[in-house]
């Protein structure tokens, strides 16, 4: 095992306790922050990306509808201004460094203070350097102050206007334990439909499972080839089975055996995903795909992953015998349906069926017996009043189109008699 997925399996194992542990403030968990960062804590290195040109002036995509907001800000004097973002910057983290030397008690409180000016400075010198590092500290200031929601947030923006950042691996990380906290959260004490929270700055003013499940597909889209993809994937998953809401976690179990190939969860994608897969099966009168993925998944368990599938080797077992009764139970259903109509020669078929394809199950029998007992019964059932049909028009278009053809052939039939005569 690489050391990266040693780090990762550590870093895994322990993201639940650390979820819950943020309730008691987060500031303890968490040794580095935006200024102690390489590129944030190396003043030479901060004060040289932030000197890169920009044009304040007036240019075409300030005219875009989109940018009409921003243009206005300009033309009052409140636009784009790099002094005052290089200042609200340096103030933001003088703020900051202030938190991380304050007392425990003490430090949300600074925290909240910095955050809005390192997201002033960035809203100053859009599409800039600072700006990239104004949104992420914001965020992370938040996110110092236990303040999730807002976190998250800046978060966001801070991915949406800087795709390809330098602080993917970070944000991916905090996002995935602001999206376990809030799970957690629900788990503990589900919320109502009339719940709403209007004090708890760490969480959502509602639906805080929703919004945890909503960071997790974010991690997904957002940095599809990252780290925690999977990772996010598989908990997403996780949490719809608990919930019991197995068509999605199906398809999250199934999105990760599928894009994500190389993952370490690859084994409970496949052998959760199987629980999932019966568990989406609805009967009989319902279609069978859900059985015949599942019945592939289980052989795929058994060729890819020979050592878990030996410990679980006896569900496997069980799992492959249901797969095989209820793809029986489904035929025979089918033949009960026209044993039913007294449709007879339907009925067998299936009942053949059954009794030649499941014959490792107890069904087989029953369709042996009654095969018996239909043998000789006329094969349709008798046409009821068929003077009442015919008083109906034919409603089939290639029925007339067949009789006139047939009658024709039976025309050169007997023309073809008389001449031998």
């Amino acid at each position: 095992m690489s050391p990266e997925s040693g780090r990762r399996r550590f870093y895994l194992s322990f993201c639940a306790p650390v979820a819950l542990a943020l309730v008691a403030g987060c500031a303890s968990l968490r040794p580095w922050g935006p200024s102690s960062s390489t590129a944030a804590n190396d003043p030479a290195i901060r004060q040289a990306a932030h000197e890169e040109p920009a044009n304040e002036g007036l240019s075409w995509k300030d005219f875009n509808p989109d940018n009409i907001g921003k243009t206005a800000k300009k033309l009052t004097g409140n636009g784009p201004n790099r002094e005052q973002a290089r200042q609200l910057f340096r103030e933001a983290d003088d703020l900051f460094k202030q938190a991380q030397a304050a007392e425990p008690n003490q430090r949300a409180t600074i925290f909240s203070m910095a955050a809005p000016k390192y997201a002033a400075a960035a809203e100053k010198w859009p599409d800039s350097a600072l700006a990239m590092d104004g949104l992420f500290s914001a965020a992370e200031c938040y996110f110092f102050a236990d303040q999730y929601p807002n976190a998250n947030l800046y978060y966001e923006k801070l991915v949406k206007a800087f795709p390809n950042n330098r602080y993917l691996d970070t944000v991916d990380q905090r996002r995935f334990l602001i999206a376990k906290y809030w799970l957690s959260l629900n788990q503990e004490s589900p919320e109502g439909w009339y719940y709403y929270n209007f004090f708890n700055r760490s969480r959502p003013w509602r639906d805080a499972r929703g919004h945890g499940l909503r960071i997790f597909d974010k991690i997904r889209i957002d940095d599809p080839t990252g780290r925690l993809a999977d990772d996010a994937t598989l908990a997403a998953a996780n949490e719809q089975f608990q919930a019991g809401k197995f068509w999605k976690a199906d398809e999250y179990y199934s999105d990760l055996r599928t894009a994500y190939p190389t993952s370490e969860h690859q084994f409970l994608a496949h052998f959760v995903g199987l629980k999932a897969k019966l568990n989406c099966y609805q009967g009989p009168e319902y279609g069978g795909t859900c059985l015949d993925e599942a019945e592939k998944l289980i052989k795929q368990i058994r060729r890819q992953f020979p050592q878990e599938a030996e410990r679980e080797r006896e569900y496997l077992e069980r799992a492959a015998a249901e797969v095989r009764y209820l793809k029986a139970q489904r035929v025979m259903f089918l033949a009960d349906y026209y044993d039913q109509r007294r449709q007879y020669r339907s009925a067998q078929h299936y009942y053949d069926q059954v009794v030649h394809e499941f014959n490792d199950t107890p069904l087989a029998q029953r369709a042996q017996d009654r095969i018996g007992q239909i043998a000789g019964l006329p094969p349709e059932p008798a046409q009821v009043a068929p003077w009442v049909v015919g008083l109906f028009p034919e409603s089939d278009k290639v029925k007339p189109l067949l009789a006139a053809t047939e009658k024709i052939r039976q025309q050169e039939q007997r023309e073809q008699v008389q001449q031998c005569l």
